[in-house]
């Protein structure tokens, strides 16, 4: 009887309450217009679009930061690659000489070796055109420091370093009897980094890199110091100055980079920051790359 009674109630209550309403809201959205229907569909799925919109934007946001990191580690393995390749090469090089050089052809060897070892290397090292940069050091749309010395001092200074070099790798042959005894291999080395080095703040022109990548140059060279001097003091004493310019270099590479919008311009490789250079086999041999300007140049 209870239930027969609780059925009873429970028609009345759909007949009465629940079917008038279900019948009036199907038969005004039926005589609403398909606008007027759409944004009644667009106000009921907005709380869901409020819970899945931060979701999406986290996905987006993670594979931008992949794409971003797996770009950056691309760029370096390139800067390595072509290093790698340049050193090898260098080497392979001297090795040749090795079988019959004598004493007294080591230092012009070495300073030419200092002044084209680009032509060793798959990345473009062309070099400023200082006359489209007014002689300034660097391009003029980069704020300097106030103390950046005078462009024509670069190769002024760079000349000295590469008679360094040379007289200072004379000396180590002198003292090893050979070419590719472990000081010398070291100072190809740190001429590999340089130029990987002159293609990230000359090509590409990355502040935030080349700040980073001028410490690779400065350690190379301290350690090609130190391996100078177990085997040569004077050679080591000869070198030990071209230690002052790079640490100059490093300080002012720094600066420069910390003056023009650092936020911008990341310490890792960026797609948005400068120009990657690609590596090609057409950079090899090249004595005088092509300038910005198209002009050949030192």
């Amino acid at each position: 009887l209870f239930v027969h009674v609780t059925t009873a109630r429970m028609r009345a209550v759909l007949c009465a309450i629940v079917l008038p309403k279900l019948v009036a809201a199907f038969s005004g959205a039926a005589l609403r217009s398909p606008a007027t229907r759409c944004r009644a569909l667009s106000r009921s799925t907005q709380p869901l679009e409020r819970l899945v919109s931060p979701l999406a934007a986290s996905d987006k946001d993670a594979s931008s930061s992949e794409d971003a990191s797996g770009y950056a580690a691309r760029e370096i393995g390139k800067y390595a690659l072509a290093t790698g390749v340049q050193y090898v090469l260098m080497v392979s090089a001297l090795a040749v000489f090795d079988t019959f050089i004598s004493t007294f052809f080591v230092a012009p060897l070495f300073a030419f070796i200092s002044l084209r070892s680009r032509i060793f290397s798959l990345l473009d090292n062309s070099r400023p055109d200082r006359d489209a940069q007014d002689g300034k050091a660097t391009p003029k749309d980069i704020k300097r420091p106030f103390w950046t010395p005078p462009g024509f001092l670069f190769p002024i200074i760079w000349l000295s370093i590469t008679v360094l070099r040379a007289v200072s790798a004379s000396y180590v042959f002198a003292a090893t009897g050979s070419l590719l005894s472990p000081p010398l291999c070291a100072l190809l080395l740190h001429l590999c980094v340089g130029d990987t080095w002159n293609t990230i703040t000359n090509v590409e022109r990355r502040l935030g890199v080349s700040a980073l990548g001028c410490t690779f140059v400065w350690v190379s060279l301290l350690n090609t110091v130190r391996l100078f001097d177990d085997v040569s003091h004077i050679a080591a004493k000869v070198l030990s100055p071209s230690l002052g310019w790079i640490s100059i270099a490093c300080v002012l590479t720094t600066n420069i980079w910390l003056i023009n919008d650092p936020g911008k311009r990341p310490l890792l490789p960026a797609r948005k920051d400068g120009t990657s250079a690609p590596l090609r086999v057409s950079h090899l041999f090249q004595l005088q790359p092509t300038s910005f300007g198209g002009r050949k140049v030192v």
